[in-house]
């Protein structure tokens, strides 16, 4: 009990942190979500997702469109991977920072594209909760008759570490204007995966080098042709990078259509995620 608590104070204070993040960063829209992936803009407002089990009493708190974590969605095929490049047999530190994302974003697109960042934060934040008691442990110690039991509390408060970084704004190629938004973090197990929405288009396959990858299609609610594109790769050591590229000025749906199909085609945001320079 002691444990579920802990994990659930842990979480509590997530949700405290986010919202207070969310009240600093005034979001460019103030207009509800059109999209049904996100009900909430700030970047560390997000899902909560427990990767690591709970005995270990750590916790990685992630976007809610993070790889590895979520149901596949209905329609799978797999992913050309002939003519994607394939990330260096001992790849760079990912970014730490925002400031990093976006210098190494840069360097990958070469002068094939440009953005401006309008929101930054961490990529994902790692919740540690306290130890569970030994077996056999009294959770309060034990007291004279007669005499008040010294109070104990009920858990120890979780650290919160953030890791990795993600940007958001809008990128323009080819003279096509849309939103994107950029995540990358490390400590993933397992695969990348879609999200589970009906109707959205989902491939998915492992490139030469191990790593996998997704890529996703999703029409917006309440646009006239808007529609989200997700690129996501899970890298042989755990390094996980999330793009989002949409016509749209935010690709959660939020904001206004900017145009009728996003700056980049999914093959090009394939090989953006797949660049040996992250």
């Amino acid at each position: 009990m002691s444990d579920l608590r802990a994990l659930h104070d842990a979480f509590a204070e997530l949700e405290r942190r986010a919202d207070a993040v969310t009240a600093e960063r005034a979001f460019e829209s103030t207009s509800p979500a059109k999209s049904c992936t996100a009900p909430r803009p700030a970047l560390v407002a997000a899902a909560v997702v427990v990767v690591a089990g709970a005995a270990a009493g750590t916790a990685l708190l992630v976007p809610d469109d993070r790889p590895g974590t979520q149901v596949a969605a209905s329609s799978t095929t797999d992913v050309p991977t002939a003519d994607l490049a394939t990330t260096a047999s001992t790849p760079p530190a990912p970014p730490g920072t925002p400031e990093e994302l976006a210098a190494r974003l840069r360097a990958v697109l070469g002068g094939t594209a440009t953005f401006t960042v309008t929101e930054a934060g961490p990529g994902a934040v790692v919740m540690t909760a306290p130890a569970a008691p030994a077996a056999g442990a009294q959770s309060t110690p034990p007291s004279t008759p007669g005499s008040t039991p010294p109070s104990t509390p009920s858990s120890t408060p979780a650290v919160g570490t953030q890791v990795g970084a993600s940007i958001v704004g809008t990128l323009t190629a080819d003279g096509i204007t849309g939103g994107f938004h950029l995540i990358v973090y490390p400590g993933i197990r397992g695969e990348a995966r879609c999200d589970g929405i009906p109707g959205s288009d989902c491939t998915a396959g492992t490139l030469p080098d191990g790593s996998s990858l997704t890529t996703q299609r999703t029409a917006l609610q309440g646009y006239p042709t808007g529609v989200t594109q997700v690129v996501s790769l899970v890298r042989p050591d755990g390094v996980a990078l999330i793009l989002h590229v949409s016509n749209v000025t935010n690709p959660k749906g939020l904001g206004a259509q900017l145009a009728d199909v996003p700056p980049l085609t999914v093959e090009r945001m394939a090989g953006i995620v797949t660049s040996d320079l992250w």
